[in-house]
């Protein structure tokens, strides 16, 4: 993703993002709505009523939480980068970040 206020990308290639640490959250609770859903659908199709209710909440709560997450990152990120507080290893390595400032 780009900002306008700023002319590099937040990760310069695809997968980039998977190695940023702060992501990882996300991406693990990602994978578990996506184990969740199916074993909602699982469980939906064999017709455990109970467990097809309990397991679509918990799905919704797992993959909104993580897109949440990710949105949150996103977010630091683009305030990061519009206030001048990341140098330009950002675009390479996101493990190179430099904060300045409080």
């Amino acid at each position: 993703m780009s900002n306008a206020t700023f002319d590099a990308p937040f990760h310069t290639k695809p997968g980039e993002s998977l190695a940023d640490p702060f992501n990882l959250p996300g991406i693990v609770l990602f994978a578990l709505g996506v184990v969740g859903l199916a074993s909602t659908l699982t469980a939906a199709a064999y017709g455990f009523a109970g467990w097809t209710k309990l397991g679509a909440l918990t799905t919704a709560l797992l993959l909104l939480t993580s897109i949440s997450l990710f949105l949150l990152e996103h977010e630091r990120l683009r305030r990061l980068a519009t206030s001048g507080a990341v140098t330009e290893a950002v675009a390479t390595d996101p493990a190179a970040v430099e904060v300045t400032g409080p």
